[in-house]
Parts: C-alpha cells; sequence; structure tokens
C-alpha cells in the first residue's frame, strides 16, 4: 500500500514560493540579465576576433624600449563618418612625466590647434616662450586639439588627460559648438540633442556591438545628407540658425554642462586650469550668411531693403553718417540681419565711433547665420563657469586682451587670416597672454631663476624654424583657401583676397639669392637643438624636397617615421616621396606599413593599388 508523502508545513508550495513581487523581480532580472549576457558575450567575440575600433583617444606605444602615449587616429570615429574624420596632431608622450618637466595639456579646436600650420600654432610658440625663459625647466606642451571638434569630444580626452601627470590644463574653445558633432547647426549627426542622450549615444559607439550595429544601419539605410569628402566649413552652410533659434538655445546649455565637466574633471585630479575666451576677426570678416527675423511681412521686407539699400549706395559713396541714417531705418524694421550690423560697424568705424563700432561688430558675428565663431553667449559661459568652479582655475579674456594690442580696439587682420585661425602674429600674441598667466601658477622654484623678459616674436620664428620659405607658402595656402565658399559669398571677400595676396608678395619682395641656403640654416639651427623635434624634421623634409633635394627629404622622413612609428601619415609621406624617386618597392613597403596602422586609409590603399597596377 503505498504511503501518501504530505508536505512539510515549513515549506510553502513552489505556486506559493514565487508569486508576487518575488516572481516579478525574477522576470525582470532574466530580462535584464539574459541580454546583458548575451551582449557581453558578443562584446568579447567582437574584440577577440578584431572587429570595430579603439575609441580611447591616448594608447600606448613602445619605441626603442621605451613607454609612450600617442593619439588614437580612430578617436574621431565617435563623432564622425570615418570618411570625414579629424587626426589629432601626431606626437608622443613619455608614459612616466621625466624629472622636471612641466606637462602642459593645451584643449581645443583647429584655433588652438594650430591651423593652416599647427608647428607654428599657439601651443608651440607657448613652449617656446616658456622654455626660454624659464631655462631650467623642461616645458612640453602637449597639443589635444583637432579640427571640427567640440566639447563633446573635447570632454572625453580631457577625462584621459587627467590620468597623464599634467601639472596645467588650458581651455581654449568654443568656435565648433555649433556646427561640430551633435551642434545644432552640425551635418555630422542629429542636431543638438540634450547633453544625456548625447552621452549615451557615444557610450554605445564605443562599444564594438554598437559600432557593428551602426554599419549594418549604415548600409542600409543610406545618409545622402552626409558629405562624402571633407568640404571645410561649406559643409554646414545649408544649416543656418538664427540667433534665438531654440536648438542653438540647447547647444548653448550642452556646452555649460561640458565645461562645467571638465573643470570638475581637472579639480578631481588636482590640476590648474587656465580657462580663455576665444577671440575672432570682428572688423574684416563679413558674416558669412544673414537671416531675416521671422515674423517680418513682405511689405516689411520691402521698406528694409529699400533702407539697406540706400545705405550701402551712401556707405560706398564714402557719406558715412548719412548711411547710419538709412541703416538705422532698416535695423528698426529687422535688428537681427548680420550683414546689416557689419555694415553699420564698419561705419561707424569710419566715422572713429570705435566702442559703437564694437558693438555692432560684435553682433554682426553673433547673428551670422553660418556660427562658425564662438559668440557672446560661448566667452560669456566661459568667463561665468570659469568663476564659480572650484579648484585652482585661472581666467584670460583673450578675446579682450587681443582687442586692446590694436589702435582701434577691434581684432581684425592684423591677427587672423580669415574668421578665426590666427597668424603668425596672432598665435604669438595670443601665446603670449597664455604665458604671463600660465607663470602665475608656476611653482616658485620655476619663477625664482626665470629671466626678465620674454623673447621676442622674430626669436619665436628661429627657434621654429620659420623660414621666408613657410611663410610664402601659408599665404598662398590661405588665399587658395579663401577662393571657395563660404568666402566668396562674403561681402568682405574682395578685399580679403587682396589682403592675402599683398602679405604673399611682401615676403617674395624679401627673398634675395641667399634665402635658400639661410633658410635651410634655420632649419638645420633648430634640429641640432631638439633633434627630437618631429614637427620641424617634416617641415624641412618638404622643404627639401621643394628645393630638389629629394634624397635628403627622404632621410628626413625616414628619421620621423623612425619617431614616430606607430602613427600612419610619416609613413603616407616617405611613401609618396619614395614613389617620386621610383623607388616603387620601398614605397610600396611604407603604404603597407601606412595601412597596418589604419586599415581605412584610403589614400595609402589607393596609391599601394597604383603601384601593384603598374608591376603587372
Amino acid at each position: 500500500m503505498s504511503r501518501k508523502i504530505m508536505p512539510r508545513r515549513d515549506s510553502p508550495p513552489v505556486s506559493r514560493r514565487f508569486c508576487g513581487p518575488r516572481l516579478w523581480l525574477m522576470r525582470l532580472t532574466a530580462a535584464v540579465l539574459m541580454p546583458a549576457l548575451t551582449l557581453g558575450g558578443l562584446e568579447v567575440v567582437l574584440r577577440l576576433a578584431g572587429t570595430g575600433h579603439s575609441t580611447r583617444y591616448w594608447v600606448a606605444s613602445e619605441i626603442d624600449g621605451t613607454h609612450y602615449f600617442v593619439p588614437n587616429t580612430t578617436f574621431t570615429y565617435l563623432f564622425f563618418p570615418p570618411a570625414l574624420s579629424r587626426a589629432p596632431l601626431p606626437k608622443r608622450i613619455l608614459a612616466e612625466k621625466p624629472e622636471g618637466t612641466y606637462r602642459i595639456f593645451l584643449f581645443g579646436e583647429s584655433a588652438a590647434y594650430g591651423d593652416p600650420e599647427p608647428a607654428y600654432g599657439v601651443g608651440r610658440q607657448l613652449e617656446v616662450l616658456l622654455r626660454e625663459r624659464y631655462a631650467g625647466t623642461a616645458f612640453e606642451v602637449v597639443c589635444t586639439a583637432m579640427t571640427a571638434i567640440n566639447s563633446h569630444a573635447i570632454l572625453p580626452i580631457a577625462r584621459e588627460s587627467a590620468k597623464l601627470d599634467g601639472d596645467l590644463w588650458i581651455l581654449y574653445m568654443g568656435n565648433n559648438e555649433m556646427v561640430g558633432a551633435y551642434g545644432a547647426g552640425t551635418v555630422f549627426s542629429s542636431k543638438a540633442p540634450p547633453r544625456w542622450i548625447v552621452r549615451a549615444v557615444l557610450a554605445v559607439k564605443a562599444t564594438r556591438v554598437g559600432q557593428l550595429l551602426e554599419t549594418l544601419a549604415g548600409r542600409v539605410r543610406g545618409d545622402p545628407a552626409v558629405p562624402e569628402e571633407w568640404a571645410g566649413i561649406d559643409m554646414f552652410s545649408e544649416n543656418h540658425l538664427r540667433h534665438n533659434d531654440p536648438a542653438r538655445l540647447t547647444t548653448y546649455r550642452n556646452f555649460r554642462g561640458n565645461l562645467r565637466d571638465i573643470l570638475k574633471t581637472a579639480e578631481r585630479a588636482d590640476v590648474p586650469v587656465l580657462v580663455s575666451t576665444v577671440a575672432a576677426n570682428l572688423r574684416d570678416c563679413a558674416p558669412f550668411a544673414s537671416l531675416h527675423s521671422e515674423d517680418l511681412g513682405t511689405r516689411q521686407l520691402g521698406r528694409w531693403r529699400l533702407f539697406f539699400e540706400q545705405g550701402n549706395a551712401l556707405e560706398n559713396a564714402g557719406s558715412f553718417e548719412a548711411a547710419l541714417n538709412a541703416y538705422a531705418g532698416a535695423a528698426a524694421i529687422d535688428p537681427h540681419f548680420a550683414e546689416l550690423q557689419f555694415r553699420i560697424g564698419r561705419a561707424r568705424l569710419a566715422l572713429q565711433k570705435r566702442e559703437a563700432a564694437r558693438e555692432a561688430l560684435e553682433r554682426a558675428r553673433d547673428n551670422d547665420a553660418l556660427a562658425v565663431r564662438a559668440d557672446t553667449r560661448i566667452n560669456r559661459i566661459l568667463r561665468d563657469e570659469s568663476r564659480k568652479a572650484g579648484g585652482r582655475v585661472l581666467f584670460l579674456d583673450a578675446a579682450a586682451e587681443l582687442a586692446a594690442d590694436l589702435p582701434d580696439g577691434l581684432p581684425g587682420r592684423e591677427f587672423f587670416y580669415e574668421h578665426v585661425h590666427l597668424t603668425l602674429a596672432g598665435n604669438y600674441r595670443l601665446a603670449r597672454l597664455l604665458a604671463e598667466k600660465v607663470a602665475m601658477a608656476l611653482p616658485p622654484g620655476i619663477t625664482e631663476t626665470g629671466k626678465d623678459q620674454w623673447v621676442t616674436a622674430e626669436d619665436c620664428e628661429r627657434a621654429l624654424a620659420i623660414t621666408l620659405w613657410d611663410q610664402h607658402r601659408l599665404w598662398n595656402n590661405m588665399h587658395a583657401r579663401l577662393r571657395v565658399p563660404p568666402f566668396t559669398r562674403q561681402s568682405s571677400h574682395q578685399a580679403d583676397l587682396a589682403y592675402l595676396r599683398s602679405e604673399a608678395e611682401a615676403v617674395i619682395a624679401r627673398i634675395g639669392p641667399q634665402t635658400p641656403q639661410a633658410d635651410r640654416r634655420l632649419y638645420e639651427e633648430a634640429i641640432t637643438k631638439a633633434p627630437g623635434d618631429y614637427m620641424t624634421r617634416a617641415l624641412f623634409g618638404q622643404y627639401l624636397e621643394a628645393m630638389g633635394a629629394r634624397t635628403e627629404a627622404i632621410a628626413e622622413f625616414q628619421r620621423v617615421c623612425e619617431l614616430l612609428p606607430d602613427l600612419e601619415w610619416p609613413h603616407y609621406y616617405l611613401g609618396k616621396l619614395l614613389l617620386r624617386a621610383g623607388r616603387d618597392r620601398e614605397a610600396a613597403r611604407s603604404f603597407t606599413r601606412a595601412l597596418e596602422i589604419r586599415s581605412d586609409f584610403r589614400q595609402a590603399r589607393a596609391a599601394l593599388a597604383s603601384i601593384e597596377e603598374r608591376s603587372r
């Protein structure tokens, strides 16, 4: 006879043990844990398979048995399509900072980068100024700035750099907030999402799974709005913004939040920070685009045009007071049209009304519908947040200080090639302003042994081997840059071209029979003093190639490749030189090495394919 087994009274039935809140907790755990385990496993598999790319800014490198950090060229894939990605400035820094070294990190965009020639940028000139005044200290200015990035990219760079034993940070940023990734006028991503969404998207894109999904989605969807090739600021010309555009206001909030987090990161790392406002060309840079107020009716617009055209005719005739009266009529109808404010500012300046002129020219910049200059609100955020921040924060109003150096108090062609990029004189002056603030943060052990004066701009040019050949090259390059949109649409375009052409001609007038030898000596002196300066060596290699000394140029670039073995561009440039010298097999090895470092380096792949085609 079978015996019925009764359940123990202290052991409730299974159906009762897993009911109510416990059952929902188990279901929720399974719903979260299983996908997480699946995605985590897939992430591991993709990494082991070598799929995807690193999104860190700094990566470890061992060169001749010494440990360094070098920038990662795929970092900007977080923010740009690979075909449009911007490259960090090639450099290497010792993983362990040497004794007696004062390490400064410079954060920013193309103006801080030193465009059009980073070898002569503000960071390089600052390094010379500090090194020459405080000779007992090895100053190292590490420029992490890049073209087209904004604060969304600068924040993760700063977070990584906080681990690299910096003694001071410098922030010179704000020009690209609107057109950089996740800005109100960008072409690279969604426009001005809230900051938490930006960070969530970046976190996903940092994973190999996220990168795979993005690639698959891109193949299925396609994105005709994204340019296939880099086209400078003209890429954003269709994304015009009014001064009160809601997306523009969101971008200001995002900038403020990112700036706060950068300053908090520095405070946690116990690193002093120098925050600077961003200067722009006000006097000689007309707005790129202007928009009328949305609520302007057809009749009002017609009256506005009559006043504007009348003022323009009077201004061209030299009747500036009468022109201002006509412009005032237009401003009473619609004061936010950027070109109108620019014309008002120039007319006031012609009448020596400098303060009133400055106010109008600042409004012209602030209302520019192609927002590629740091405006009043960006600079106000920089000022306000630096004053409210904890830790050791210094502040420099570079926008005001640069203007104060000029007779009319308005920054223009003296310091800028075009809208924001600094000339040699502009870079030196900004470097001087920064150096004076940096000196305030230096420990007494450094400043007590310093010299009384800063070296001159001419001394900086000699230390950086800025030859007459280089100066002429820079003016010519900028003249070519301004011959394309959107510069061609500026009312100041012809005057800008004439100025750049006259500067190039002025350099030519200084060139004599002995100039090539003198330029070569300048390079050789600089390299003798700093044999590890790969930037000067690279420029010397280009100079030698231009002078017909190709064999010597190849030798210089071979040395650059030795100094920067884990960066692709020196190998690519060496390959091009070898190709022009008819040394195809060696060129192929250089292009192959460049592709080993960066597999999607299209130019190197195309050059290698052309060699293989010829050899068949």
